[in-house]
């Protein structure tokens, strides 16, 4: 059932604007295979294909920074992760690591973990990355005053120590497993580029502008609004990367986006489910299909009334038929979230109990919150004030927004006016961090290995703005002690137990309604080899693609 046929079926019929299909000129045309034939060989590059080629990304949004330290969006997470190395990377199991800029870690007199570096790593600017860098790093990340989003994942650390080029100690207030591998996950930075700037200013540092990491890639140019450029790093030590450049387009409308990708003008995209068949259909691009680990929810403000009434946001919950939403974006594919933490990851429990489709249920307990419909218009009220939520979406998001417009309908079943707001990214960001919002619209991409660090990021009080991005407010004593006992425990069986109640927790509080799991899918041009797939992300695995000499396209050659 397409989800317009089931606003329609709600008793409202909604006609949503047509987007026209927008085809970029930036590549002038659609590209014809280069005629230069040859045969591709062994070569030094990390994957052992040619050298050349190029990947156009076309990405929804415009990163809103390029420090690792500060950035908050998607797309920047994307762009750092191409540029910078963490300590260690997921394997393809996604709950170990394996080395990355540390070759090893460990544990002694059980609270010092022992990172060793490696000492053939350069700087893009080519000067040597210390163990001075990595100890600056984690200061800086932990220090309240820079409010990294990314703080929870070195809270377990209580001191830094240099012993010399290539050793850190790290002494840890807290050893259990989630701690170890959220620091792993730290993206060191170059102290001697940021070392001058005040941790209050750091976020507006010029760095996050033009960065200079040490990955794969390195910062090129930037073209606001349209493009981030990244370069080829022919120095790393394992070997180049194949592709000498990968082109990070914007391009907020999705079916600009997926007329790009089917006409050969960019290569890559993360798609919709609904446009799987097109993608299929082609003939010049792939789909793959990555681990789905991101539920989309709504986050409601908790010191936003009515929104601070536990059961209140059940009511909501309960009101909304997110099995028919499901199935409506996705088809047979689409797949309900019953809790804000994803099934297929480790943490979940399979016994816990979701919030039930109740719209019945959903009344009583509006009713006993004292919200009445006293004037029959079909809108409940309490004191005078009409049960009317607003919830933000990104206006570029069409599928947030036909969601938003479902749920609208079946709310009002219940005698909730749920009103859909759209702001444009950069205010949307904005009005997130800075608790604006009644309630937001959008997705959590679960990190596999660092689940603990991860929930105590959006559940504990201790990461409400500006200390972390605990953006709704939860607030819960017991979670917030579940989540500490979490990331200090090893011991299997007592995590087991620990998630459970935990996650039984979170689906009652309601504080993050999840509705469904966003699939993973990704269209790539079919002239790319040796592509994986094995993590979350596709630029985990991108330093292993390459083109092969004989399917190269005119935009291929760089020089």
């Amino acid at each position: 059932m397409a989800l317009r046929h089931l606003i329609e079926l709600r008793g409202r019929r909604i006609i949503a604007p047509v987007l026209c299909l927008l085809v970029s000129a930036c590549s002038g045309g659609t590209d014809a295979p280069d005629t230069q034939v040859a045969t591709d060989g062994e070569y030094s590059t990390f994957s052992g294909g040619p050298p050349g080629g190029v990947l156009v990304a076309l990405l929804d949004g415009e990163p809103d920074d390029l420090n690792p330290l500060t950035y908050s969006s998607y797309p920047a997470n994307q762009a750092i992760h191409l540029m910078f190395r963490s300590l260690a990377r997921r394997d393809s199991t996604l709950s170990g690591y394996q080395p990355d800029l540390a070759t090893s870690w460990e544990m002694r007199d059980d609270s010092v973990l022992v990172l060793t570096l490696r000492e053939d790593v350069n700087w893009h600017d080519g000067v040597p990355v210390t163990a001075d860098d990595v100890a600056f790093t984690i200061d800086r990340q932990r220090d309240p005053v820079v409010a990294s989003p990314r703080q929870a994942d070195v809270a377990a650390v209580e001191e830094v120590t240099v012993v010399d080029s290539t050793t850190v100690e790290v002494q840890m207030r807290r050893t259990g497993a989630y701690a170890v591998n959220a620091l792993l996950e730290v993206i060191p930075v170059p102290k001697h580029l940021l070392q001058d700037a005040e941790p209050a200013d750091i976020r507006l540092a010029p760095f996050g502008q033009n960065p200079v990491g040490n990955g794969f890639y390195r910062f090129g140019r930037w073209e606001r609004g349209q493009q981030l450029v990244l370069d080829v790093n022919s120095e790393v030590p394992e070997g180049r990367a194949a592709l000498d450049r990968i082109i990070l387009r914007v391009v907020p409308d999705i079916n600009a986006a997926l007329t790009e990708l089917l006409a050969g003008q960019g290569d890559l995209l993360r798609v919709p489910s609904e446009h799987s068949d097109r993608v299929r259909a082609s003939g010049a691009t792939e789909l793959y299909v990555a681990p789905r680990v991101r539920p989309a929810w709504i986050a409601w403000n908790t010191d936003s009334p009515p929104l601070d009434d536990q059961s209140v946001r059940q009511a909501l919950l309960m009101g909304i038929d997110r099995e028919a939403i499901a199935r409506g974006l996705f088809g047979e594919v689409g797949e309900v979230a019953p809790s804000p933490i994803p099934p297929t990851l480790w943490e979940h429990s399979e016994d816990v109990e979701p919030i039930a489709y109740d719209p019945a249920g959903a009344r009583a307990l509006l009713e006993q919150a004292g919200w009445h419909d006293t004037d029959a218009d079909g809108v409940r009220e309490r004191d005078g004030r009409p049960l009317r939520i607003e919830v933000d979406f990104i206006s570029a998001d069409p599928v947030r927004r036909d969601v938003l417009v479902a749920i609208q309908s079946m709310l009002s079943e219940i005698g909730v006016d749920l009103v859909p707001r759209a702001y444009e990214r950069t205010a949307w960001v904005e009005r997130l961090r800075s608790r604006e919002f009644q309630g937001s619209s959008w997705g959590w991409g679960w990190g596999p290995g660092v689940v603990g660090p991860n929930a105590e990021t959006v559940f504990h009080s201790r990461s409400i703005p500006p200390a972390g991005a605990n953006f709704a407010g939860a607030s819960n004593p017991r979670a917030d002690a579940l989540i500490d006992e979490i990331l200090a425990t090893s011991d299997t069986i007592r995590l087991r137990q620990l998630w459970r109640e935990f996650e039984q927790l979170a689906i009652d509080d309601a504080v993050y309604a999840p509705l469904y799991l966003d699939p993973e899918l990704f269209g790539l041009h079919s002239r790319f080899e040796n592509v994986r797939f094995r993590g979350i992300e596709w630029w985990e695995d991108v330093p292993y693609w390459y083109v092969p000499l004989d399917r190269r396209l005119p935009r291929d050659r760089t020089q």
